[in-house]
């Protein structure tokens, strides 16, 4: 994962505080950039696509009744699918990114390894 290229990318559209991030990764079969695209559209707003990197940023509602919102940077390599998120939270967290980053894994559950 090209962890600063995804994080720069972030930046564009949240402030992000680095230490706030939630780091996921799932394992994949048979996914193309294509699909990925396909699963993400619907989920959120498609905020930044990137063919040489193989990613997307995409801004996800999630909270509690989905009221909050967090940025989702999600890149493919090979078999494995990373993901970042952040989201900005009050005094009691909603782990808003947290829910986000599991919408996203959901949405391309089709492609996970099991």
């Amino acid at each position: 994962m090209d962890k600063k290229i995804l994080i720069k990318k972030m930046k564009e559209f949240i402030p992000v505080k680095e230490k706030e991030l939630n780091e996921k990764s799932v394992y994949i079969e048979n996914m193309s950039f294509a699909a990925l695209r396909d699963s993400l559209i619907g989920l959120g707003t498609i905020l930044d696509e990137d063919f040489d990197a193989n990613s997307y940023v995409v801004n996800v509602p999630a909270g509690i009744a989905n009221k909050n919102s967090a940025v989702v940077a999600v890149q493919l390599k090979e078999s494995e699918l990373f993901l970042l998120g952040f989201a900005k939270e009050g005094l009691i967290s909603q782990h808003t990114a947290e829910k986000a980053i599991e919408k996203v894994i959901k949405k391309v559950s089709k492609y996970v390894k099991k």
